[in-house]
């Protein structure tokens, strides 16, 4: 009788897959919106830290 339920059970939720809008996925998305600033930011840090730089020699 527990396999009977369990099927009917597991029957409905398979008939309701796809049939909705995900929901309260914000904190997901700022998530990927902040990592992806992390990355940039340090990105740009590492490149200004390594630009050449100009000789004493250049200036005169």
């Amino acid at each position: 009788m527990m396999t009977l339920t369990t099927l009917g059970v597991l029957a409905q939720a398979a008939g309701q897959v796809g049939s909705g809008r995900i929901q309260g996925g914000w904190g997901y998305v700022w998530a990927c919106y902040g990592i992806t600033v992390a990355a940039l930011v340090l990105y740009s840090l590492s490149l200004w830290l390594r630009r050449p730089q100009a000789s004493q020699d250049a200036k005169e």
